[in-house]
């Protein structure tokens, strides 16, 4: 579900005809939240924005204001979800922005009633051996990532992120770590150089590979291809 909050909804809704109101404008509920098609959420205050945030229903929270900025205090510090601010955003624009995303909600929900939806949710719906099998195939490349695996199972990345963890009680981050860990520690036992292996995997460099290889081996890379290498080919 996608937040929104337009910090001038309520003196926008002092000022303006009712007769010319948009039923997806905000200034129609100043005060007050409805959702459409369980994927928008419209808030009215600060406080409500911050405490949707960090509701786990939420997936991302979408500002709107006029203003050149919005007051750090009034952002939630602890959101776990994407925050996006528009500043700067007449009357007009708000609008236009508004109802880009709503659109785009009703394409995503779209998708997930022919793609992944059927009457009991995504998690149990998706096709995990093929998602395992395209990560698993695709290590190596660069181009590996939430958004990309997303794209391949026709669905937004903070969708998909929710299900992966709430499927396997890991994040998609960390699953991919130890899968490309895994298979450098495959190739160092092998031979394989340690630049050979952290290019293998999918790590552009080389600093970042080694850190966090020794994070999660508690060894460097080298160290760890001295040790097992050796016993390997005794």
């Amino acid at each position: 579900m996608i937040v929104f909050w337009d910090r001038e909804a309520g003196r926008d809704a002092g000022d303006s005809d009712p007769a010319d109101s948009h039923p997806l404008d905000s200034r129609d509920t100043p005060a007050a939240a409805y959702v459409a098609d369980g994927l928008i959420l419209h808030v009215g205050t600060a406080e409500d924005a911050r405490r949707q945030a960090t509701a786990g229903s939420c997936e991302a929270l979408v500002v709107l204001t006029e203003n050149e900025r919005v007051e750090t205090g009034e952002l939630p510090a602890d959101a776990s979800v994407p925050v996006y601010v528009f500043t700067k955003a007449d009357k007009q624009s708000r609008f236009v922005i508004q109802l880009l995303f709503h659109y785009l909600a009703s394409i995503q929900s779209h998708v997930f009633s022919r793609k992944t939806f059927a009457g009991t949710g995504p998690d149990t719906e998706m096709d995990w051996e093929r998602v395992l099998k395209h990560i698993q195939d695709n290590l190596g490349t660069g181009e590996l990532s939430l958004e990309s695996v997303a794209k391949e199972c026709y669905v937004c990345k903070w969708q998909f992120s929710k299900v992966f963890k709430k499927q396997f009680g890991i994040t998609f981050r960390d699953y991919l770590i130890e899968q490309r860990i895994g298979e450098a520690k495959k190739l160092l036992v092998k031979g394989h150089s340690v630049t050979d292996a952290c290019y293998a995997v999918g790590y552009g460099d080389m600093t970042h590979f080694g850190r966090i290889f020794r994070k999660k081996v508690g060894v460097s890379p080298s160290d760890y291809r001295k040790h097992y290498y050796s016993q390997f080919i005794l």
